[in-house]
């Protein structure tokens, strides 16, 4: 197994609550984990409140303290261009108290303009919780290929900014590992994997390109993705967190989907 950090994204076992999902990655192996701060039932998360002192955020806290598993970044807030306020009550203040590193935001503005004015408010909101603040970008959103990331990063200006890789989304804006050296390695914290289909949705298909990136990843080596290239590509730092919920294996228990996420992830790194 390589020694390089890997974590498992609350998207891989998307039914769990977050005491559940610190307890299927402690048994699969993992060390760090991705958590969904903000429950949306419309697609198949259970309603549960984590943002405000309570039992869940307190069991949260416990089951991490005793599995020594760690958080490595809170998701997810998005800018929506008809609702001005992004984050939500007690969301930097959580991601702090779980000893969050990162937080992860896409922006579905129109206008970069906006995305940037509204991504520097949440750089600098974050920073004083120390936490970095990683643009994920998809075609289908305002901020559509690594390219454009980057760009917005820049211009923030912000020393906490950076850009989030997600093999799939990056796969279908059309990036190639080859592109990942044009980039900044410093922008680049750590990285989402899966593996996906060779029979793409259309570029102007936004509904299946998000049925695909909500239910249908696949685990690494299931798929057409060029992953080991893609890999090598990224520093040698950055920890890598698989995300890949999979219709397939959609019957199976949360703890036996990480545990394969964990077993597709280890051989790709091997």
């Amino acid at each position: 197994m390589t020694r390089r950090q890997v974590s498992l994204a609350h998207l891989t076992v998307l039914d769990t609550t977050p005491p559940e999902l610190v307890a299927a990655a402690a048994a699969a192996g993992f060390r760090t984990i991705g958590i969904r701060l903000t429950a949306t039932p419309s697609v198949g998360v259970p309603p549960y409140d984590i943002l405000h002192e309570g039992p869940l955020l307190r069991e949260t806290l416990r089951r991490l303290a005793d599995t020594g598993v760690s958080v490595l970044d809170t998701e997810f807030l998005r800018f929506e261009p008809e609702q001005p306020v992004g984050i939500p009550e007690g969301f930097l203040e959580v991601s702090a108290r779980l000893g969050a590193r990162n937080v992860l935001v896409m922006s579905a503005e129109p206008d970069e303009a906006r995305t940037i004015e509204r991504f520097c408010e949440l750089c600098d909101r974050a920073a004083a919780y120390g936490l970095h603040v990683c643009l994920e970008f998809a075609i289908y959103t305002g901020v559509r290929t690594l390219a454009h990331a980057a760009q917005v990063v820049a211009r923030s200006k912000r020393p906490n900014a950076s850009v989030l890789i997600d093999a799939l989304h990056f796969s279908r804006s059309g990036g190639i590992p080859a592109h990942i050296a044009q980039v900044d390695p410093s922008l680049v914290r750590y990285a989402q994997i899966c593996d996906a289909s060779s029979d793409m949705p259309g570029p102007g298909d936004t509904p299946a390109l998000i049925r695909e990136a909500r239910t249908g990843r696949l685990l690494p080596g299931e798929g057409a993705l060029p992953l080991r290239d893609l890999v090598a590509a990224l520093p040698a730092t950055a920890p890598l967190a698989v995300e890949a919920p999979c219709r397939a294996l959609a019957d199976l228990s949360p703890v036996e989907r990480a545990k394969r996420a964990y077993q597709a992830l280890s051989a790709l790194l091997t």
